[in-house]
């Protein structure tokens, strides 16, 4: 099972090429399900599209993601289905970099033909969203060459998204069962004193702890579960925390994901299972630890 919002980079220079990457390819609709997981579903409450370009919008159309400031990058991670207007938007009215980035992508043949297979079949089903595909198509005739067709994938992502929620709960059962520790709602306390933020984060990490499973796909899953709630601590605004907590904050998750990374890896290079399981029991002590300390210091 592959859980594309696990591929999250933690550096922030690689965040728009890799949030683009996603958005030319095929499997947009099921990271915004798996980021829908994490943060929920804003619905009506979502900023539009617009709001959250502002005045980057020309910018971003011209010259992509890397004009948009890492907040603004950031809360389309938290608002995932702006991520499908986002796409709609950059395929339409996108100039020549997002040209370039669709001409010479890897996926962009399957990308054509899996577009209009895509649209063919979702508009056949009867959704309330086809009116939406019909409007998208019009777009794409508007522009008469090879982005006619991946138009069309954009036309066609909301109802995959759709359809990908309905089909494919399976494939989220990593995000959608792991509330627990920072992937359980309240896990970050907007209203809490620095010191009560710190320890809130100590006691989220130290929910590593309830379950003690020895068999390698539980446990691989719950390390993966843990490595979310790493990604989310990461894109969390931390409003109790200063400016330089916060800085230590990620910088110091940023470790924390590495030595996950590497017992993730040790797992699935067939390492003990109750070996790695007691890697990953010191990674977390020293996450509590560390998290405690800062509190101490800030009481």
């Amino acid at each position: 099972m592959r859980l594309t919002a696990l591929e999250i980079p933690d550096e922030p220079a690689e965040l728009p090429g890799w949030i683009e990457g996603q958005m030319l390819g095929l499997d947009l609709a099921a990271l915004v399900a798996e980021l829908e997981a994490i943060h929920g579903d804003a619905g009506t409450e979502a900023p539009a599209l617009d709001n959250l370009l502002g005045t980057d919008r020309a910018a971003m159309l011209e010259r992509g993601l890397s004009a948009l400031p890492l907040e603004g990058l950031r809360q389309f991670l938290r608002q995932p289905r702006r991520l499908l207007d986002l796409q709609e938007l950059v395929l339409v009215e996108g100039g020549p970099h997002w040209q370039r980035l669709t001409a010479s992508g890897p996926e962009s043949a399957r990308l054509d033909a899996e577009g209009w297979r895509r649209l063919g079949a979702f508009l056949t089903t009867g959704d309330t969203t086809t009116a939406q595909a019909h409007t998208r198509r019009a777009a794409a005739r508007r522009h008469p060459w090879r982005w006619v067709a991946i138009v069309a994938t954009a036309a066609s992502l909301l109802g995959a998204f759709l359809v990908y929620q309905r089909s494919h709960e399976p494939a989220l059962s990593v995000a959608t069962a792991g509330k627990w520790g920072w992937l359980r709602p309240g896990a970050f306390p907007q209203d809490a004193s620095p010191a009560e933020y710190l320890n809130t984060l100590a006691k989220g990490a130290e929910e590593w702890f309830n379950k003690r499973p020895e068999e390698r796909a539980a446990l691989t899953r719950r390390i993966a579960e843990f490595r979310l709630g790493c990604t989310v601590l990461l894109e969390a605004q931390h409003r109790p925390l200063a400016p330089q907590d916060r800085q230590w904050l990620v910088r110091t998750c940023r470790e924390w994901l590495s030595d996950l990374d590497r017992s993730l890896a040790e797992i699935e290079a067939r390492g003990s299972p109750v070996r790695v399981r007691d890697k990953v029991d010191e990674t977390v002590r020293q996450i509590a630890k560390a998290l405690r300390d800062r509190a101490a210091a800030r009481t």
